[in-house]
């Protein structure tokens, strides 16, 4: 049986492209991009791309970056998913553009999404960022859940004052321990009744008995 040569070279050429054809779809699909996706993120976009940058380093890459509490890397196929896990916040800072972490770890507002720092509702409005010394960070919620706080300040780098979102200032002393709480709670109500403050109420002698208010 003889066979039409044309038609064999046609078959061979159709058999030669659909091979050629098989041969790129593997090929594009074999060297695919590979799709990062951060999870809930919190971090800004720059900084999303500088961790794509240091995946194959990623450990030793956000070790140089205290604030960053743990992380969690998924692949699945062409498709990584990582969930960064941010330390505790205490407050941020819009003088010097920093958030304080509850660790005392400080990073610049550049790092974090501007919907992150909007929700940080406490300021600090010390000169430099606040440092949270022992007394502060045991009792600090103690003293949120009798004072409306929303700014605070570290003075003389000893004691803090707390800015009320009335603009009141309390001025807090030296040593905030049980005492000092317990008679914060036993007393707020009596001193919010019975007199009439807008400016300051100084607590910084509570120990003598002394309160100066205005």
């Amino acid at each position: 049986m003889k066979i039409n040569l044309s038609v064999f070279l046609n078959f061979i050429i159709s058999i030669s492209i659909l091979l050629f054809f098989l041969y790129f779809v593997i090929n594009y699909i074999s060297k695919k991009p590979t799709i990062i996706n951060f999870i809930h993120s919190d971090i800004n976009t720059n900084f999303e791309i500088d961790i794509t940058d240091n995946l194959n380093n990623i450990n030793n890459y956000l070790k140089n970056f205290e604030f960053i509490d743990s992380y969690l890397l998924k692949k699945n196929k062409n498709e990584i998913n990582i969930k960064i896990k941010l330390k505790k916040v205490f407050a941020k800072n819009n003088s010097i553009q920093e958030i304080i972490f509850v660790d005392n770890t400080t990073a610049p507002f550049n790092y974090f999404k501007s919907t992150y720092l909007d929700n940080i509702d406490l300021i600090d409005i010390s000169n430099d960022a606040i440092y949270i010394n022992r007394y502060l960070s045991d009792n600090y919620q103690k003293l949120a859940s009798i004072f409306n706080i929303s700014q605070i300040e570290y003075i003389d780098d000893r004691r803090y004052n707390l800015v009320l979102s009335s603009g009141t200032i309390i001025m807090l002393p030296k040593v905030i321990d049980s005492d000092f709480i317990n008679f914060i709670q036993n007393n707020i109500e009596i001193i919010n009744k019975n007199t009439n403050y807008e400016k300051f109420l100084d607590l910084r002698n509570f120990h003598k008995k002394s309160i100066r208010l205005k």
